[in-house]
């Protein structure tokens, strides 16, 4: 009786990596978005430095239990490239939930969420700058109808209000916040070789270490947290979703299917974001905001379109 000839073993799927990478690419924006309104829902009860010092610390406290097999061999890694380690830390981590949160003290959280979409505006650029990555005319029209999207959300719909540049201060720190979220991205393959783990960890170590300062002159200043059921919740989300999750998830994913790709995944966080800032915190639906973000998503598409 002949034997059944042995199956040979399944041929993974060269599509598998970048399929994986575009659910992470998902679960973060979701996490980020869901973030500006848990970050608006206390935007009174707690500092924008305490926020994000008390994010970050909790983050760590989380974070470590699981990171912590990876940490003493990767140590010397970090170490040799403190440098980087210091960038990251400090621009994608530290400094842009500051401005993100101190923008949210002058503007909505629909707003924030839907000035996200702009992230390409200052992605493909530095991704051209620095890694020359290329831009094509339709890739220039899409940015063009993403531009026109983000300046129909700040002005509000009002024309003169961009003649006139009466932008809300609010719109313009979250654009900033926006650029150095592009550089963190487009300068992530520079990161020292080490577990995904533990270049999230330090990197949370080094966003403590540089809010400390920032929360110690909130607190010399007379500034305390309401400590209730809302920030305490609110804090939480912000740790371990849009801190420990979302990091682990963008950070894996960027590298393999690149800066300018990642980019294109932000039109997708005003939907969650618009969504928890109505069910959250009740907040209303202007036609200029869906204006804005229909000409950011088009452009968009435009954009990513191979």
């Amino acid at each position: 009786m002949a034997t059944p000839e042995k199956m040979p073993p399944p041929i993974p799927s060269p599509n598998r990596p970048r399929l994986l990478a575009y659910v992470l690419l998902l679960v973060a924006v979701a996490s980020w978005g869901a973030a500006w309104a848990a970050a608006r829902a206390v935007y009174q009860d707690v500092t924008p430095f305490s926020l994000v010092f008390w994010r970050w610390f909790s983050a760590a406290v989380i974070l470590f239990p699981i990171a912590a097999r990876h940490l003493r061999r990767d140590l010397a890694a970090a170490l040799a490239g403190w440098k980087w380690m210091v960038f990251f830390g400090i621009s994608g981590m530290a400094a842009f939930p500051m401005l993100g949160y101190q923008g949210l003290r002058y503007t909505t959280a629909i707003n924030a969420s839907l000035l996200n979409a702009s992230l390409p505006l200052f992605m493909i650029p530095a991704a051209w700058l620095i890694r020359r990555d290329t831009v094509r005319r339709r890739q220039l029209s899409g940015l063009a109808l993403s531009l026109a999207g983000s300046l129909v959300i700040v002005s509000a719909g009002d024309p003169a209000a961009i003649a006139a540049l009466a932008l809300n201060p609010g719109d313009l720190l979250i654009l900033a916040a926006m650029a150095l979220w592009a550089l963190y991205t487009v300068l992530l393959d520079r990161r020292p070789k080490m577990h995904p783990l533990s270049f999230t960890f330090f990197g949370i170590v080094v966003a403590v270490a540089f809010s400390a300062p920032f929360y110690a002159y909130d607190v010399l200043s007379g500034s305390t947290i309401a400590v209730n059921l809302r920030t305490v919740s609110a804090i939480g989300y912000l740790a371990l979703f849009p801190s420990v999750i979302a990091y682990l998830c963008w950070n894996h994913a960027v590298p393999i299917v690149g800066p300018n790709a990642s980019s294109f995944f932000q039109p997708l966080m005003p939907v969650f974001g618009t969504l928890a800032a109505v069910l959250v915190l009740g907040e209303q639906i202007h036609a200029f905001q869906l204006a804005g973000f229909v000409l950011v998503l088009a452009g968009l598409l435009l954009t990513a379109r191979r």
